[in-house]
């Protein structure tokens, strides 16, 4: 039996906004024939979601300004800012990535139906093992953004996402959001799969687009990470870097520093980010924007090309980054006592960055003077494992080893580094975050995410310090908000005429509202009824 794939009606009924009739117009020519080993390698290869959530994550969080009347405005950016349900489908907004995830889902469902179809075989393995791993990050995304955040040892019983596993056969399929644990069940099982049939590098011709070994285990400390299962987070980051065994010692022999010839410093230096190297002298931000998220890039374990303004808005919108939300951290004093290596630019003495993203202007058609702009954007990184790492450490009481891999990450990001002034150690770091320790109204201490109340003042250090590490390097990636989410840390915007509103830990805008036209599906909407503050 020939085998079609027809972009699914029943998830773009879930995820458009737009009529059937809209659809109808183009499926006849978006269809192909799904006949062999190699076009299902290139439907799956198409299936990973092409939207970028950093569009609608960075003006949500804690270091973004209200810069004033004068700068331009978009509702991905300004309703992000004020935390309002967004009503946009366009690029950078939560519904273009709801689509955009359960599109990729669609694809990969009607891949995994073909290979059935016409008779499974080895050579198959490779591209069920990347279509898992594909279904299982983008129900994952799905679930951490529009569900209530997955609760270490807790029931997890609120709703969670359709977890799509079989093409759509009727106009208008019915859905079941199911809980969260049940969607992480899911991921899990599909996740754990995938890994064990991914080939090699060699299968790919980029391979930084597709999901190798390093990027799904990467991918696997995150999850983890979020689910509170910190062996597992430490087993699986093993994989790709080892753990700290070379030490530098004092005179007393005691240990200092991870050594500069330790393996796990040695992966750091050759798959890090080169702030220290080759952007460091790099002539301007052009050329970092284009090292950043260049496929060369060993940093770089899985990229995406997706229609965004990233690239091109991400520091001149209003609400955006001004002088104290960057130096605060970027070039603010740290635990080593060093500078950070990070290069902030500014342009207008408003718009503050470090450049990271290149965009590329694809016109709609030939000779068209309209088009979309796209941006290329890490999904994982290097640095992420390492940093996943150390906090499973810190959580697991292991605070020696996640000591080690916070100075093996400094190497790679303090200039001019000296690996016994600048070396972390735990006096060092009591010493930096005691008033944060002794404060009732740190996050910590008062939302005891984790059970953070119980903790003695090292582990809260430790986390802490993290934290902040895990906020410079991931700036304007997204991975700050899913970090205030899981310590439960409160956001304080402020408007330009000094209006001030707070979003709380339990605030039910935590949550992104799903799509309504989802409700023709049988969908439960997210609720909107605990609201800790005003609504602006």
């Amino acid at each position: 039996m020939k085998k079609y794939i027809k972009y699914a009606l029943g998830a773009l009924i879930i995820v458009s906004t737009t009529g059937c009739d809209d659809f109808l117009d183009v499926v006849p020519d978006n269809r192909t024939e799904i006949n062999t080993v190699e076009k299902v390698g290139k439907l799956i290869a198409d299936s990973y979601p092409l939207s970028c959530y950093a569009g609608f994550l960075n003006s949500r969080v804690d270091y973004v300004s209200d810069k004033g009347t004068g700068y331009s405005e978009n509702s991905s950016n300004t309703d992000q800012f004020f935390w309002r349900d967004l009503t946009d489908t366009s690029q950078d907004t939560p519904t273009h990535y709801w689509r955009a995830c359960y599109y990729g889902i669609a694809e990969v469902n009607h891949a995994l139906e073909a290979i059935e179809e016409m008779g499974y075989t080895s050579d198959c393995d490779v591209y069920i093992g990347e279509g898992k791993m594909v279904r299982s990050y983008a129900h994952f995304m799905l679930v951490s953004l529009f569900s209530k955040f997955y609760e270490k040892d807790g029931a997890n019983s609120s709703l969670g996402v359709p977890y799509v596993t079989k093409p759509e056969k009727v106009a208008l399929q019915s859905y079941d959001r199911r809980t969260v644990k049940e969607t992480y069940e899911s991921i899990e099982e599909d996740m754990l799969e995938g890994l064990k049939l991914l080939g090699s590098d060699n299968t790919y011709q980029v391979p930084r687009f597709h999901f190798t070994k390093a990027a799904a285990e990467a991918f696997a400390t995150r999850f983890y990470l979020f689910k509170g299962e910190w062996d597992k987070v430490i087993e699986h980051a093993n994989v790709i870097i080892p753990q700290a065994s070379i030490f530098v010692k004092n005179a007393n022999k005691e240990i200092i520093n991870v050594s500069a010839d330790d393996p796990a410093t040695t992966y750091a230096k050759k798959n890090f980010q080169p702030w220290l190297t080759d952007f460091a002298s790099a002539a301007g931000s052009t050329a970092i924007k284009m090292g950043f998220s260049n496929t060369d890039n060993p940093a770089n374990l899985l990229l995406v090309a997706a229609p965004s303004r990233v690239a091109t808005r991400i520091n001149s919108w209003r609400y955006a980054t001004m002088y104290d939300d960057v130096y605060s951290t970027q070039q603010g004093q740290n635990v080593t006592g060093g500078t950070w290596a990070y290069r902030v630019y500014s342009s207008s003495n408003t718009h503050y960055y470090v450049p990271k993203f290149e965009s590329k202007f694809v016109t709609t058609e030939v000779n068209a003077s309209t088009g979309v702009y796209y941006t290329q954007f890490p999904l994982f990184r290097a640095e992420e494992i390492l940093l996943n790492r150390a906090e499973a450490y810190a959580m697991s009481d292991q605070f020696d080893k996640a000591i080690a891999d916070l100075n093996i990450f400094c190497r790679q990001r303090i200039k001019s580094y000296n690996e016994v002034s600048h070396a972390i150690t735990e006096d060092k770091l009591l010493d930096f975050y005691q008033k944060a320790c002794n404060n009732e109204e740190h996050f910590l201490n008062k939302y005891d995410a984790y059970g953070a109340t119980s903790w003695d003042d090292l582990k809260k250090s430790l986390i802490m310090c993290i934290l902040e590490f895990r906020r410079n390097e991931f700036m304007w990636e997204g991975l700050r908000y899913f970090d205030m989410v899981r310590y439960k840390i409160p956001v304080t915007h402020k408007t330009s005429n000094g209006d001030s509103n707070t979003l709380y830990p339990g605030d039910d805008r935590w949550v992104f509202q799903i799509p309504e036209t989802s409700t023709l599906a049988g969908m439960e909407l997210n609720p909107r009824e605990n609201l800790l503050s005003k609504e602006w």
